[in-house]
């Protein structure tokens, strides 16, 4: 993961720990969650502003920004992530694939089939174009480093204590509406790119990913995550999400979401497919910034 969210996600989970314990009232966690989301969202902006301040006063202090980008920005990872996983299953290799998709995910895999590692692979790949590419470009175009370093922060944070879960529910509320607020426009684009690179894929319909988006979206659970998730979904004509097993105290029953004709039991070769769109995606991404680039100059 990126150098500057994995750090924020370590300094999520410990201040989890610490003020989230369970003795204390909601009203006191929500209060705790909130302070420690303005906490860190503080320190994201002073970060984003120092990095700023150097690139424009500093002699070569556009290194140092490019620095913090690289920290804040690693598409990379999860290319060879969907790689890896397609190496693994070639090689009839479940478990390793698994080993391989874990980390990124909040729900366990250690049980399931192939089917659902490969729809979980696919999910994968609808969330972090936005997480990891689109959204933080975005951010960085829109307010500079002091956006990007925001972005990357709430996006770490939720993925630290934002599962509404019984022990996180009140304390994680806060974070969850920032990065809800902050993904609303970048998980928009990056829904209709996902549209777009349906164009480059074998029996992919762009058309069928807007459908499915607009009218199976909201019966996903978290918001944005709904709109990347079922645009794939049409797009492929697969059938993702679904119910899904956090922990032995807390699921969630998701809806199946896709064209009715599809099915969930995805194969190898659907999961190819999945790896070309998510190609598609990162030179539509690529192009997009660079003629942001040249309007700009």
């Amino acid at each position: 993961m990126p150098y500057f969210y994995k750090l924020i996600v370590d300094a999520g989970v410990d201040l989890e720990k610490r003020l989230n314990r369970k003795a204390r009232p909601q009203s006191v966690r929500i209060v705790r969650g909130a302070g420690a989301g303005l906490m860190m969202g503080a320190f994201a902006c002073l970060t984003g502003f120092m990095v700023r301040f150097v690139g424009l006063h500093v002699p070569f202090g556009i290194v140092i920004e490019m620095l913090f980008l690289s920290c804040c920005i690693n598409f990379m990872t999860p290319m060879k992530v969907v790689r890896q996983v397609q190496k693994s299953l070639d090689a009839d290799d479940l478990p390793q694939a698994v080993a391989t998709l874990q980390p990124y995910l909040p729900e366990p895999l250690g049980q399931e089939d192939l089917h659902t590692v490969i729809r979980k692979t696919a999910e994968f790949i609808a969330i972090s174009l936005n997480q990891f590419l689109l959204a933080p470009v975005f951010w960085l175009l829109v307010a500079g480093p002091i956006g990007l370093s925001l972005y990357v922060t709430y996006s770490a944070l939720n993925r630290a204590f934002g599962l509404p879960d019984k022990q996180r529910r009140y304390f994680g509320q806060f974070v969850r509406v920032a990065d809800k607020t902050l993904n609303f426009i970048p998980a928009t684009l990056s829904s209709v790119f996902l549209a777009a690179s349906a164009l480059f894929v074998s029996r992919s319909s762009p058309w069928r990913a807007a459908v499915t988006a607009i009218q199976q979206s909201r019966s996903y659970h978290f918001f944005y995550q709904g709109w990347l998730i079922t645009a794939l979904a049409g797009g492929l004509g697969v059938t993702l999400g679904g119910p899904i097993r956090y922990s032995s105290e807390y699921s969630e029953n998701y809806h199946w979401v896709g064209p009715p004709t599809a099915s969930a039991r995805l194969l190898p070769q659907d999961l190819s497919r999945a790896a070309l769109l998510q190609y598609a995606f990162f030179m539509c991404a690529i192009a997009m910034v660079a003629l942001l680039m040249i309007l700009g100059a």
